[in-house]
C-alpha cells in the first residue's frame, strides 16, 4: 500500500526512536514545557503509524517493544514533575495563607475606654 507523504512504518519508528532517546538522553534535567512537547509530538508520530498498522513486520513489533521498554522510565519521571508541581503549588498555597493572616485587618466589636479620675 502507497500513501501520499511517502511516510513509511520504518520512517516513523526511526522517528519516534530519535525523538524518545533524545529525552531519554536529557530525562534527569528536562523541564515540564520540554516534556510536554515530546508527548504531543511522539503522539502526532503515533497517529500517524496507526495509518501502517497492517504493514506491521516483525522487526516493527520489536522496534515498538524496546520503545515501550522505555515509557516506565519516562512515566516515573512524569509522576516526579508532578509531584514537584503539586509540592510548588501546597507551598505557594502556604504562604499566600501565611501573608494574609499577617496582613489581617481585624475588626473588633468593642473598643476599650480609659477613664481616669
Amino acid at each position: 500500500m502507497t500513501h501520499p507523504n511517502e511516510e513509511s512504518m520504518s520512517s516513523l519508528l526511526t522517528q519516534l526512536y530519535a525523538l524518545t532517546i533524545s529525552i531519554m538522553e536529557r530525562l534527569n534535567i528536562i523541564s515540564d514545557e520540554e516534556l510536554f512537547i515530546f508527548i504531543d509530538e511522539r503522539g502526532m508520530i503515533l497517529e500517524k503509524m496507526e495509518l501502517y498498522r497492517s504493514e506491521l513486520t516483525e522487526q516493527h513489533k520489536a522496534q515498538i517493544a524496546e520503545l515501550m521498554n522505555m515509557d516506565p522510565i519516562i512515566l516515573n519521571r512524569m509522576d516526579q514533575i508532578k509531584q514537584e508541581a503539586g509540592q510548588w503549588l501546597e507551598r505557594q498555597g502556604t504562604i499566600r495563607n501565611q501573608q494574609h493572616a499577617y496582613h489581617q485587618h481585624h475588626v473588633t466589636d468593642s473598643f476599650f475606654v480609659d477613664r481616669r479620675k
